[in-house]
């Protein structure tokens, strides 16, 4: 039977253009035919001495690096279960999904060797690998250059995702290769990519989006990845112009920075063929002004447990469909209400995914499973509204969705609004408790570098663009919006932070 695996995208261009650029990564070019010599070393440095067989887990605690791409392929070359560590999470967070994957091994640095010490006093067996230390060197010198023994296969575990928590602990998604695979033909099929494609990545690859949908389609289409090692808006525009970056994707927080930045308006852009938006709604502003540069911009929905990329919206809908998704090919997608029922098209219902691209189940968690997939069916927890043609509109979590004197209300349609008003950078909306209508909506707004806000004039913009019961009742002027490592505003920690000061808000 034949027997491949994620690992065959760079053995075989390493092969085929060894030459080729495969990561860009500071001032280090690693190409493809050194790409997988180093991730041969690795997988056979790591079964044969350090006992990891297939199954095993092998913990990830880096920031952006290219030695995070070798050890991730690795893993699937033997079929160790990669689990990727939030690098923002605190240590008593890090020894939860370390207690709970249980690794075998952990490669990370010095910067993060606090917050794994209650973890190796928790796993005595466990073999912490640090960068910074030569250690990792050390691997790759211990390993064989050669193409590992009985590979791992398609139906194999690829990775344990740890869900964002922004509900409370993560939950630790399980992806089969098979999974990856389905995500990567989405994406090249809804996207166009190719190998003379040239990507930028400016997230943390330990989140979904940045390691899966961003990064494996290129591996897969033998491009080039240009990573950085963290998000800076200048150096983005640097980038873009140097490298004739062609592609890159980000939560509209992301491009709404490059676009505050002083050079926005003179940077070339005419390298670029695309710009993607995902995470969180794209408010119809801020694709103006990229379309108003000669960059397509389109918008993509996904969530761990889908494999990180789902629906998209077509390059050529964006002016007739702006915040629709249509599914992807490897999946199919449904709107159902509380009976399971698909709803009528203009109704609300829950998104709900089928397809090889879903998780296989959530790690030591049967019961968190039984309720999130359901006769093959993944429960996404999201809300959608479902047009005549099949467009799904987001209408927002079904966690975050105010009620307000009885009314349901979704935030991500009162953003949308706000975020076009000409001052606001970039806005939250969130329900605080009130004696009268259970709810009450509160926008919380970050300005425009420079401008001021006055809280009457968002007021009354809102009024015109909203029915009255859906417009903020109060506005906070914030300096920061606390965010995961995915760029999603933690809205629960914003409803923590403000529910004692509801009574003190200045309120219509």
């Amino acid at each position: 039977m034949y027997c491949g695996n994620m690992g065959r995208w760079v053995s075989w261009w390493g092969r085929v253009d060894p030459r080729k650029d495969a990561v860009v990564f500071e001032d280090r070019r690693l190409s493809y035919g050194e790409l997988n010599e180093r991730v041969n070393r690795v997988a056979n440095a790591l079964r044969e001495h350090f006992g990891v067989e297939r199954g095993d887990r092998i913990g990830c605690l880096l920031t952006n690096c290219t030695e995070y791409y070798e050890i991730a392929f690795a893993c699937a070359k033997i079929g160790a279960r990669f689990v990727p560590f939030n690098v923002r999470l605190a240590g008593r967070e890090i020894a939860y999904i370390g207690e709970d994957s249980s690794p075998k091994v952990v490669l990370t640095e010095t910067l993060f060797l606090p917050a794994l010490e209650s973890l190796q006093a928790e796993l005595r067996d466990l073999r912490v690998i640090n960068l910074d230390a030569g250690e990792y060197q050390g691997l790759l010198d211990a390993g064989n250059p050669g193409e590992p023994a009985s590979q791992a296969g398609w139906e194999d575990d690829f990775a344990i995702l740890y869900t964002s928590g922004t509900t409370g602990f993560p939950k630790g998604a399980v992806l089969t290769q098979k999974s990856i695979l389905a995500v990567t033909h989405n994406i090249m099929t809804g996207f166009g990519h190719s190998h003379r494609d040239r990507f930028m990545i400016q997230l943390p690859l330990c989140f979904t989006g940045a390691l899966i949908p961003m990064s494996m389609p290129v591996f897969h289409a033998g491009g080039t990845i240009f990573l950085e090692k963290e998000f800076v808006p200048a150096r983005s525009l640097e980038l873009i112009e140097k490298e004739k970056i062609t592609v890159s994707c980000g939560v509209p927080t992301l491009w709404t920075l490059v676009a505050d930045e002083a050079g926005f308006t003179d940077a070339d852009f005419s390298s670029m063929r695309l710009v993607l938006g995902g995470g969180a709604p794209v408010p119809m502003s801020l694709l103006r002004i990229y379309q108003e540069k000669g960059v397509p911009f389109t918008t993509g929905y996904g969530l761990t447990e889908g494999g990180g990329f789902n629906m998209y919206l077509p390059t050529d809908q964006v002016a007739r469909k702006s915040g629709g998704y249509l599914p992807l090919l490897w999946n199919d997608v449904l709107a159902v209400n509380g009976e399971g029922r698909t709803v009528s098209p203009g109704e609300i219902g829950e998104i709900i995914i089928r397809g090889p691209v879903i998780m296989r189940a959530y790690w030591n968690n049967p019961e968190a499973s039984a309720e999130s997939v359901r006769d093959e069916w993944l429960y996404t927890g999201d809300l959608a509204r479902v047009d005549e043609e099949g467009y799904f509109y987001i209408v927002d979590r079904a966690k975050d969705m105010i009620v307000s004197g009885g009314l349901n209300i979704y935030p991500a349609e009162v953003e949308n609004v706000i975020s076009s008003f000409p001052m606001v950078s970039q806005a939250a909306v969130i329900g605080l408790p009130h004696k009268v209508w259970g709810e009450m909506v509160v926008a919380v707004v970050l300005p425009k570098p420079g401008e001021t806000i006055e809280e009457e004039e968002l007021k009354a913009f809102c009024r015109k663009n909203l029915a009255d019961y859906k417009c903020p009742k109060a506005v906070i002027l914030a300096e920061d919006l606390p965010m995961n490592a995915a760029g999603k505003v933690l809205k629960r920690s914003l409803r923590e932070k403000y529910a004692g000061q509801s009574e003190h808000f200045r309120t219509e």
